[in-house]
């Protein structure tokens, strides 16, 4: 029959010990009358390798397990009466009663008086003979509604011995309790797993295993794999091989201290990949000149084959023909967990990290389960799948993977090789352990906090090469700060225990992760709740652009529209052709400042501009309440149209009128900057003092507007036009209804101007002093 060998570690520690790696699976009761209720919070008891889950009917197998203690255990047990020896009042006699006192010889002779460990076995509860199996706590301590079947003789002994063992036989098919039990004075601690018992193995079931032993189609045809050279260019999957003399300035003086990683140049090289059976795979060829396919070799790779975890990369086959011997495994694009830490252009807030931990332990978990010790567990050899999953590669397989004709180790790797190997095993000597695999996993951990590699300075001594410092973790909201700095810490220091004994198991580690990783969701949930902030955030980005675009084109749109009409600037825009345009009538409107020349003689060009431009700016606020377009300024003159370019009727005479006299009317109150006491004065059309001075055609428009006081002012000479008669627009009116129009008296028919001829004119054929494309400076005269 098979054996499996169980490793327990029974942690009995001070109640005000450490509990963050907390195992519900473990309790401790008072000897006298136990029960559900008066559970004693005793310390740790953990597995350090659970119980197989699960086992044939009738096949037994070995189990092991060691218990421990603190020092701060003794203290505990005297303030809690654990001992009962009368003698034992300190923590020292408790101490040398634990570790130095005999037994006595026959187990059956001891007890609390006389012996520390005075009882261990193993049970085992058939939960099938249970009844309210949920809602009962099976053990021969408690009063149960089951059966309890008693599998070893009971055995006592001192505190410092290393292993207990003893063998089982599980009968009884289903699930079944297994409990590991011990007393020590007046206390007990019960550990429990449970174990599938399975039908015994028939004479099939043989064949078919011995079948799979023996069965070949993993082996793979080197020459049937494809080269893939996509693959191959693309940036995932290195593997990193540091250069042999790179530096690094982490130390070891303190046990925590800031970590500084390596900083020098490391070199890259591509792991090798292939096409196989349509899908990438990974190569890892292996340098031997000699190559046997024995039954180690068969009965690893059924071992690897039986193996199943989503945090496993996967075995596909092997290379058994010299020179190309390989291993074919699962295809990871992301590249190793090693690649991906060092690398600053990956952003990893600490979800991915605390994920990453996740998977490794899980992984681990699995491997542990099935008595599997990894051997070789580092970064470089996690790797990184298309959906950010981390999954362990280069387990089991350790004869095929022998080399013959390795080359040696750089400076480098051999110092990288010291620092994941425990202490236990820094000789060289010690097979890989369990305990060994969770120190590698706690240097993975370093890495994972500090993004840094984890070799220590060249000039550090080979004592403290296998510890390298803690990091100084700063706790804090944003994603690149650990939430929880002080447990993640702890649980390194743990897990590189000097004491193999004292190291958690990777279920331990597993649960305690979970419990401190405020991000439990996948790393694909993870990436699009990063994607939504991006896209959110990206939404923001190009709502601000876009307003700051918006207020640059309405800058734009101002300054040509200041220009240029409106419809103009708008058709040039859009590359249309331009066409000169007639108007039948339109208002315009020109003026300038009485004593310019005589004020800017006597002003600095800055009190100048300073002066214009807030007049202007002050005419430009009035001239926006119209249905005016102001063409140009120079100098002082300032020139307004009305119906053109967008035509009005006859309103524009209205339009320029009112927008006049308010222009007039602020200048009243407008002060001079540089000269505050100097009045204002502007001349309007043809103007003088405070008046507007208009022309006929303009009057006849305005008096069939109404609302407008307009006084005749006689015939003028008007430059460039001759004898004209002119009109002072004084005013408006509060309200007035539009008339018809009533011709002066002065003004004789012979006198009116022609109108302009354009094909467009016949409406206002009959209305004199029409303006079309002649100089409104003409319109100015000098002031009587």
């Amino acid at each position: 029959m098979r054996s499996y060998y169980i490793c327990m570690v029974c942690f009995v520690a001070c109640v005000f010990g450490w509990h963050d790696l907390d195992n519900s699976e473990y309790d401790c009761w008072p000897l006298d009358k136990p029960d559900e209720l008066n559970m004693i919070d005793c310390g740790e008891m953990a597995w350090v390798l659970r119980p197989p889950e699960k086992v044939l009917s009738g096949e037994d197998f070995t189990v092991i397990y060691s218990v421990t203690v603190r020092d701060e255990f003794y203290q505990w047990a005297i303030d809690n009466d654990v001992f009962v020896h009368r003698s034992i009042k300190d923590p020292a006699e408790a101490r040398r009663f634990c570790e130095q006192h005999e037994c006595p010889t026959d187990w059956k002779d001891a007890n609390g008086e006389n012996c520390c460990i005075h009882h261990a076995n193993i049970h085992s509860c058939p939960m099938g003979f249970m009844k309210q199996a949920e809602e009962r706590i099976c053990g021969p301590w408690i009063p149960d509604d089951g059966r309890i079947f008693t599998h070893t003789i009971s055995t006592s002994g001192k505190m410092t011995q290393t292993n207990w063992s003893a063998k089982v036989v599980l009968f009884h098919e289903g699930l079944t309790s297994l409990i590991a039990h011990i007393r020590v004075g007046n206390m007990q601690v019960a550990l429990e797993a449970k174990s599938t018992v399975l039908p015994a193995i028939s004479t099939w079931f043989k064949y078919q295993k011995q079948k799979l032993f023996w069965d070949e189609s993993w082996i793979i045809d080197f020459n049937h794999i494809k080269q893939d050279y996509i693959a191959r260019a693309t940036m995932g999957s290195i593997m990193s091989v540091p250069a042999a003399n790179s530096d690094s300035n982490a130390s070891c003086v303190t046990a925590l201290s800031s970590y500084t990683g390596v900083t020098a140049s490391r070199k890259q090289l591509y792991t090798q990949t292939g096409i196989y059976d349509g899908r990438t795979v990974a190569i890892k060829k292996i340098k031997t000149k000699t190559f046997s396919l024995s039954k180690t070799i068969r009965q690893e790779v059924k071992q690897v084959r039986e193996l199943d975890h989503p945090n496993l990369c996967k075995f596909f086959g092997g290379c058994v023909e010299v020179p190309n011997i390989a291993i074919v495994t699962e295809y990871c694009p992301k590249g190793s967990l090693n690649d991906v830490l060092l690398n600053d252009e990956i952003p990893l807030n600490w979800g991915f990290r605390f994920s990453f931990a996740t998977d490794i332990a899980r992984g681990m978990s699995y491997l542990h389960q099935f008595k599997i010790c990894h051997g070789r567990l580092k970064s470089a050899n996690c790797v990184i799948d298309d959906r950010w999953v981390c999954k362990i590669t280069d387990y089991c397989l350790w004869t095929f993977r022998r080399e013959d004709c390795a080359e040696p180790l750089t400076t480098y790797q051999q110092r990288l090789k010291e620092v994941y190997t425990p202490p236990e095993a820094q000789n060289g000597s010690q097979e890989p352990t369990l305990a060994g695999d969770v120190f590698s996993y706690s240097i993975i951990l370093l890495e994972i906090a500090t993004r840094n590699d984890p070799v220590p300075a060249e000039d550090s001594s080979l004592e403290c090469a296998w510890c390298p410092p803690l990091p100084e973790l700063i706790s804090g909201k944003a994603d690149s700060t650990c939430p929880c700095p002080a447990e993640y810490a702890e649980l390194i220091r743990r897990c590189r225990a000097h004491n193999p004994a004292h190291r958690p198991v990777f279920e331990q580690i597993r649960k305690f992760v979970h419990r401190i990783n405020p991000h439990k969701v996948s790393p694909v949930d993870m990436m699009m709740e990063l994607m939504e902030k991006y896209s959110k955030h990206l939404e923001v980005l190009v709502g601000e652009r876009t307003q700051d675009l918006m207020l640059e084109k309405q800058k734009t749109d101002r300054l040509l529209y200041s220009m240029l009409p409106k419809q103009v600037a708008d058709d040039l825009r859009q590359g249309k052709p331009l066409q000169a345009q007639s108007y039948v009538s339109a208002t315009v409107f020109f003026s300038d400042i009485v004593g310019f020349t005589q004020l800017s003689s006597t002003s600095t060009p800055y009190q100048v501009v300073d002066f214009l431009n807030k007049l202007y700016t002050t005419f430009d606020e009035i001239i926006d309440n119209y249905d005016v377009y102001k063409v140009e300024t120079i100098g002082d003159a300032y020139m307004v149209v009305s119906g053109v370019p967008r035509e009005n009727g006859i309103l524009h005479a209205s339009e320029i009128a009112s927008m006049a006299l308010d222009l007039v009317s602020v200048c009243k109150t407008f002060r001079i900057p540089h000269r505050p006491q100097t009045q204002l004065q502007i001349r309007a059309g043809i103007h003088s003092a405070l008046k507007i001075q208009c022309s006929s055609s303009t009057f006849y428009l305005l008096e069939e507007i109404g609302g407008y006081m307009l006084t005749c002012r006689g015939v003028l000479q008007v430059k460039g036009k001759g004898d004209m008669v002119t009109y002072w627009l004084e005013g408006k009116r509060s309200a007035a209804p539009a008339k018809d129009v009533k011709k002066p008296v002065t003004l004789q028919e012979s006198e009116r101007p022609a109108t302009v001829p354009d094909t467009h004119t016949d409406d206002y054929s009959s209305i004199p002093g029409v303006l079309s494309g002649s100089d409104s400076s003409d319109l100015l005269c000098d002031p009587i």
